[in-house]
């Protein structure tokens, strides 16, 4: 379970506006619980507009379920492997999801549209593999280690750019 404060925008990850019957097909093994963001309980109308969200890396795909009930509503694909999204980092900038991939080893820092769970962004980071991205609190950076590289990259969200890298130790 996630959490989420600073608002309603915040718990969009969890509870996602999908569109009414999109989704669809086979689901994986993984499982998970949701409470709405702030416990907060919505009127009909907005409970069937909302659907949870589980990001399953291994098979680049995303499970959507009803909150509500726990029920699982379908699936649907991603360009990406979304990865380590945690109660504890600042990913939501609004628009998007931020979060980090690294295909064939290039690391990237990458923002996924929580409506088709596409990619919109991809920012080439260096060397991976990543552990964590998180957004400062304004949203204007984005930090994301870069094992391979020895550093901590710090993302320009809007321009989509590395705009600093930070020497660190080995292994970050």
């Amino acid at each position: 379970m996630l959490r989420f404060t600073g608002g309603a925008l915040t718990g969009l990850l969890l509870a996602g506006c999908v569109p009414e019957g999109s989704g669809g097909g086979e689901v994986g093994e993984t499982t998970a619980t949701s409470t709405r963001a702030g416990g907060e309980t919505t009127t009909d109308q907005h409970a069937e507009s909302i659907r949870g969200i589980v990001f399953n890396s291994a098979s680049r795909d995303v499970t959507l379920f009803d909150p509500t009930t726990n029920q699982v509503t379908g699936s649907r694909p991603t360009n990406a492997v979304v990865r380590w999204l945690s109660n504890e980092q600042h990913y939501w900038d609004g628009e998007s999801v931020w979060t980090y991939d690294y295909p064939n080893n290039d690391l990237q820092a990458i923002a996924v549209n929580p409506r088709t769970f596409e990619v919109g962004k991809r920012v080439l980071v260096g060397e991976g593999p990543g552990h964590s991205f998180v957004l400062s609190p304004d949203n204007k950076r984005g930090y994301v280690n870069s094992a391979g590289s020895d550093v901590v990259a710090v993302v320009d969200p809007i321009a989509g750019e590395v705009v600093e890298r930070v020497q660190t130790g080995a292994y970050p």
